[in-house]
């Protein structure tokens, strides 16, 4: 393509669209594109995060950072949007080096067909954020975020009633002859129904899903002599109720089908029966100062192997936002804690808001949801002894600061104060103090109050 060719073109660009001060691209009064920019940067300073520290452990200190890009253009018949993002710990690199640490993705990347101003049917990557985002959410924490690649299908009834129904298929590749999956930690098949129905002072919301793991069995050799596919359900209703200064959030979910995670003697998935409750109430006796008091029970497995023989009892969340649920250390369910003993968590939250600034202070009282082996008692009495079942506590305090529109400032400090029991499942030393601190910059134009991984 030659010079005139490319001015010609660049011309009549200009001639139909404009870019207005607020980086919107507007080509005509039925059709605009806007180009959205986020930063987000965090230093971590860990000792006994996720796990408890160990004798004379060195704290680790870092710092890691993502930026995001991303363009979405509207029209009344569809719209298209595409996000990349770069995620990346500082130092990674040495200051001359080419980069190829292969931190550049695509974040998200769809097109939106819109037949009604009711019904439109969303295809590609995509984050995914329903309810509280315990089962299905962004996970916004976490630097380089959660994505599906699916199709979605959307009907919304001026706000009342929304019906969401998404369908996934993975590959690892193009495929001619085969449909096996070799992707670790990802299902190869999903599909999902969300119905949200709106209430004067009530909302109600009811999910199912359908996960489908690959299951391949190979021989001594190596090679693969079995594979199919294995599905668990998950079923719930979450409700959230608002009288004046006084809130409710209530949700049951339940697992039932195949778990793939620890698999009978014979090789083959257990029997999966499961659930997940929590209830919290939250009172603000003024519009600055807030109370939340509750609770959660996510079922877990015994380690009394007699129990747990060819069923399974452990309650998985699946793709949630789970930094956000039971204490900010992530000692449970963030890439940890996964088929155990499970967790009762009664938690107690104080939260404040004046003019520019937030706090929050939250305690969490951790208990096992099912029996824990004392290894010692049990090898010499010869049957099985369980360990008390009471984990530790875990002090959360968060500060914010609003700087600008867009603009915000996060921090917090974390303690987590264990028990035998805890030492028992996860290691470390009780001696050594377990605590975590974190400061954090976030900018992110569009957005009030930019705030994340944080539940009020």
């Amino acid at each position: 393509m030659n010079m005139k060719i490319i001015s010609r073109i660049l011309i009549i660009t200009l001639l139909l669209c404009h870019i207005n001060s607020y980086g919107q691209i507007q080509t005509a009064p039925e059709a605009s594109g806007a180009i959205s920019t986020q930063y987000m940067m965090r230093t971590e300073y860990r000792h006994g995060y996720q796990a408890l520290a160990d004798t004379n452990q060195t704290p680790g200190i870092f710092t890691s950072q993502r930026a995001r890009i991303g363009y979405q253009y509207n029209t009344n018949k569809f719209r298209v949007s595409a996000t990349i993002q770069d995620v990346r710990v500082w130092g990674a690199t040495n200051n001359l080096s080419i980069d190829t640490m292969g931190t550049l993705s695509l974040y998200e990347g769809w097109g939106e067909l819109i037949f009604t101003p009711k019904l439109s049917l969303k295809a590609g990557r995509q984050a995914l954020s329903y309810d509280d985002d315990r089962i299905l959410g962004t996970l916004d924490w976490s630097m380089q975020g959660r994505r599906h690649d699916l199709g979605l299908l959307k009907y919304v009834n001026d706000s009342v009633l929304t019906v969401h129904a998404g369908i996934a298929y993975n590959q690892d590749k193009d495929q001619s002859k085969s449909n096996i999956y070799y992707q670790k930690n990802n299902y190869k098949s999903m599909q999902y129904l969300w119905v949200f129905r709106q209430f004067k002072n009530i909302n109600i919301s009811a999910l199912f899903l359908n996960n489908g793991l690959q299951y391949i069995q190979k021989n001594t050799a190596g090679k693969t002599i079995n594979e199919k596919q294995y599905y668990s359900q998950t079923a719930g209703v979450r409700s959230q109720m608002k009288f004046g200064k006084v809130s409710t959030i209530a949700y049951f979910y339940y697992q039932t089908g195949k778990n793939m995670a620890t698999p009978k003697s014979d090789g083959l998935p257990k029997d999966l029966a499961a659930y997940n409750a929590s209830v919290e109430i939250s009172y603000w006796p003024v519009k600055a100062m807030g109370v939340t008091i509750g609770g959660e029970i996510l079922s877990g497995n015994s380690q009394d192997a007699t129990t747990t023989q060819t069923k399974t009892s452990a309650f998985t969340p699946l793709y949630g936002t789970n930094h956000r649920f039971n204490g900010y250390m992530d000692y449970f369910y963030v890439l940890n804690h996964a088929n155990s003993v499970g967790l009762n968590d009664i938690y107690l939250k104080l939260n404040t808001v004046y003019k520019k600034y937030s706090a929050s202070l939250n305690s969490h009282y951790f208990m096992a949801n099912a029996d824990i082996k004392d290894d010692k008692k049990t090898l010499s009495k010869g049957v099985f002894v369980a360990m008390p079942d009471y984990l530790g506590v875990e002090l959360d305090m968060t500060l914010s600061y609003n700087f600008t529109e867009g603009i915000g400032i996060q921090g917090g400090y974390s303690q987590l104060f264990g028990t035998e029991s805890l030492t028992a499942i996860r290691g470390g030393n009780l001696n050594e103090s377990s605590n975590w601190a974190y400061l954090m910059i976030l900018i992110r134009p569009g957005v009030k109050w930019p705030k994340t991984g944080i539940k009020a």
